[in-house]
């Protein structure tokens, strides 16, 4: 019975492309929740602080010998320790004693190296337009973060890669001379979207940030094209949507984001149309039981949604 049920998930684990991490994950999560343990805890201390001491004192010695240095020693102490940190974050991984530095060592590395791709089109090129400078670094970096996230499946390269797919973009755009209220509306969008799928998957540790940016750029964006037009009231009902959609997908950041949004713009037009009449005393007194009713509607969510 048990080598028949083994041979049923391994079956189904190759017909879905399941990897051992992935179940390795799974069954953590079935696991109780334990509280940590101070020799679970100390790994994680002193990877993050030997890689916080390691980029300081990189820093330092660059900040101090950079007028002294050459093209080719700038160029190999920005981008040559940008690859070797990348590398030893490589390495770490090949060890699980040593797991835990890799996440410091790839987020050094992602410091360290675009530094350099930056260094070195600065050093070796006699000017040009900044945007191709730009894409190129961005376009390594992406490929680079990208192909390693495919073969590590490491949470920390996901948030890099999508770091500078959004910088390609952003440049891209600004390069083509598309209008910013387009571009913060669909890289925002973007944002949401890619981070809807993202959110099924195990690396959720990083939608809080990417769901708050890319609502942020995308309110923005919608705000800037709306404003000062006959149906700028549709921003109401915009960043109501998203609110709705923080139900949908379960994120408590859509929902701040969301509800904070409402509450701005209820006071910007408040300000506009009310400020200088008679009616502004009673618009305080209504907005005020807005923010109450609007509060108890977003704790009412919170709690009712998206509480586990």
């Amino acid at each position: 019975m048990k080598e028949q049920a083994v041979r049923e998930i391994l079956d189904i684990a190759r017909r879905h492309g399941v990897t051992l991490e992935d179940l390795r994950y799974a069954l953590e999560e079935t696991e109780p929740a334990s509280s940590p343990s101070f020799r679970g805890i100390l790994p994680r201390l002193f990877a993050s602080l030997g890689g916080t001491f390691i980029f300081a004192g990189l820093c330092v010695f660059i900040g101090i010998n950079w007028e002294e240095m050459n093209a080719a020693a700038r160029i190999i102490v920005t981008l040559g320790s940008g690859l070797a940190t990348f590398g030893m974050g490589l390495a770490a991984l090949a060890r699980s004693r040593y797991e835990e530095a890799a996440t410091p060592l790839f987020l050094i590395a992602a410091v360290l190296q675009p530094t350099g791709i930056l260094v070195a089109l600065d050093e070796l090129s006699s000017g040009g337009n900044w945007h191709y400078v730009g894409l190129l670094m961005a376009a390594i970096m992406a490929c680079q973060q990208g192909v390693t996230f495919v073969v590590k499946r490491r949470t920390t390269l996901l948030f890099t890669t999508l770091l500078f797919s959004v910088t390609f973009l952003s440049v891209l755009f600004d390069l083509l001379d598309i209008d910013p209220q387009i571009t913060a509306v669909t890289l925002g969008l973007s944002l949401i979207l890619v981070n809807i799928a993202v959110d099924k998957t195990r690396h959720t540790t990083i939608t809080p940030f990417w769901y708050l940016t890319g609502s942020a750029g995308f309110l923005y964006g919608v705000f800037d094209m709306l404003e000062d037009t006959p149906i700028e009231i549709l921003f109401l009902a915009i960043a109501c949507g998203i609110v709705y959609l923080s139900v949908y997908v379960r994120s408590r950041t859509l929902l701040v984001c969301g509800t904070v949004s409402i509450l701005a713009y209820i006071g910007y037009f408040t300000g506009q149309h009310f400020l200088e009449s008679w009616g502004w005393p009673l618009a305080l007194i209504l907005l005020g039981f807005v923010l109450i009713v609007l509060s108890a509607a977003a704790v009412r969510i919170n709690q009712k949604f998206m509480r586990e």
